[in-house]
């Protein structure tokens, strides 16, 4: 199949991920697969298999399938010269949501069950599955020696109140404030231009906040901590719980873009609300009972690896080629 992506930038995002990540296995398996940006520049943060072109380029080309995960790039996907065109939504309430999932020009892909769900009972419209997202190479455990403190790592973009990280910080300071002995771990991949999210930040526990980690480098990043938490909202699919898990850390974490691997007292402790005290709670009792760590990473490791990149293009391939073969 000849497969092509509409992307606004190629920065380190979890959404651009996807598309890298699956245009790689894609192109592994002898697809051609290209990504369109405003400037056709590649990726520098992520081996990429596939090719890169400018828009510019795409009204010369045919393809098989079209994707777009991008509001503002719906008028590229329906121009698209494409047998197939695909809306492949990412997080929910999107600019025009509504005219996107009920268009007839084309078919609206999830990435979670939620978001599945969402479509199903908002619209009436049944979705495509691209449903998951991780790469096992890459994100794996690294065993930590024992010993305190307990070192609890989450997703470090204040910018994004809907991250939730405030709530995070919130919970490890009371903690400690009790004479836990803990510390906090922050990670992110400010975009260019924007501030150092260290400047000014001062949660009020010991802290390391690592900025622009190497790829190469996550997993021991990850492995250095013994709990990930996170209270984000509006997710679709969490890229950074799903790395976490595949790390064999257990979670404590919403159910908003986790629910497909997260599940309470299994694979994790889910936060009913975004509240630090529950946060701290759910923290506090994996602090106190390091068995159910161990139970609760080992099992979110297991059900996380349901979700590779590998599995989920088995599952797009055999759903384009269906809608590719019909009349």
């Amino acid at each position: 199949m000849r497969i092509a992506a509409l992307l606004p930038h190629l920065l380190v995002f979890g959404g651009v991920r996807r598309y890298i990540e699956l245009g790689n296995v894609f192109a592994s398996r002898g697809h051609e697969f290209a990504l369109y940006t405003p400037d056709g520049a590649p990726p520098s943060w992520l081996p990429f298999r596939g090719s890169v072109l400018t828009f510019d380029e795409l009204a010369g080309r045919e393809h098989d399938v079209c994707l777009c995960g991008s509001p503002e790039l719906v008028p590229r996907l329906e121009s698209a010269r494409a047998r197939l065109r695909v809306f492949y939504l990412q997080i929910e309430g999107v600019a025009n949501e509504r005219e996107i999932v009920r268009s007839t020009k084309f078919r609206v892909m999830v990435v979670s069950s939620g978001l599945a769900r969402r479509v199903r009972r908002r619209y009436g419209v049944e979705p495509l599955d691209g449903i998951g997202g991780v790469n096992p190479d890459l994100f794996h455990p690294i065993e930590r020696g024992p010993g305190n403190p307990i070192r609890v790592i989450g997703y470090g973009r204040l910018s994004k109140p809907r991250k939730g990280t405030r709530f995070v910080v919130d919970a490890v300071r009371a903690l400690r404030r009790r004479g836990l002995d803990i510390e906090l771990d922050l990670f992110d991949a400010p975009n260019p231009g924007d501030p150092d999210p260290r400047i000014g930040f001062e949660p009020g526990v010991p802290y390391r906040y690592y900025v622009d980690p190497p790829q190469e480098r996550m997993a021991a990043m990850y492995g250095a901590a013994d709990i990930f938490a996170s209270a984000e909202r509006r997710a679709g699919w969490s890229n950074t719980a799903a790395e976490a898990a595949a790390c064999g850390l257990p979670l404590v974490c919403t159910s908003s873009g986790t629910e497909d691997f997260a599940r309470d007292g299994e694979s994790a402790l889910i936060l009913r609300a975004r509240f630090a005290p529950l946060a701290a709670r759910a923290i506090g009792r994996l602090c106190r009972e390091p068995e159910l760590r161990r139970r609760l990473g080992a099992e979110a490791r297991r059900r996380v690896l349901e979700f590779t990149w590998e599995r989920l293009c088995d599952r797009m391939e055999r759903q384009f080629e269906e809608l590719l073969a019909r009349p």
